[in-house]
């Protein structure tokens, strides 16, 4: 990620390069990682995501040309506040409201994602939470 500098090479064009990159070797899974509700500008004035507008809009736009305008068997993860803390294994998906994931658990997250066919075509919001991983998106 472009860490706030270079949004729109990195997180936007960066994003979509790797894309057809990946098309372009017959790759055809492909896990996104992205931003909690990305997809639903509405909600952008939500809790820490009103300092995250441009990266949303980024993001929002990586989202929408993975699902509209490539044939990758794709998933795209959405968690919200990333934290340095030590992954519980337990999430929620599918939130209402953005809330804290621990860096390990979404790497968990998109990890398992990878496993489970279940979870192509989908967009996955997620927080820290009570369901193991592995059963959080065994029932999406």
């Amino acid at each position: 990620g472009s860490r706030g500098k270079d949004l729109l090479q990195v997180d936007l064009n960066g994003a979509v390069n790797v894309m057809r990159a990946a098309e372009s070797k017959n790759i055809k899974r492909f896990i996104m990682l992205s931003s909690v509700f990305s997809l639903e500008p509405d909600k952008w004035n939500q809790a820490f995501l009103k300092d995250l507008t441009n990266y949303n809009i980024a993001k929002h736009f990586a989202d929408h040309w993975l699902i509209n305008n490539t044939k990758l068997d794709y998933t795209i993860v959405q968690p919200g506040f990333l934290k340095e803390n030590p992954g519980s294994g337990k999430i929620d998906v599918n939130i209402d409201h953005p809330g804290e994931n621990a860096i390990e658990n979404v790497v968990d997250t998109l990890v398992q994602s990878l496993q489970d066919h279940n979870t192509i075509g989908k967009v996955i919001t997620m927080s820290d939470g009570k369901t193991p991983i592995a059963d959080a998106l065994r029932n999406l």
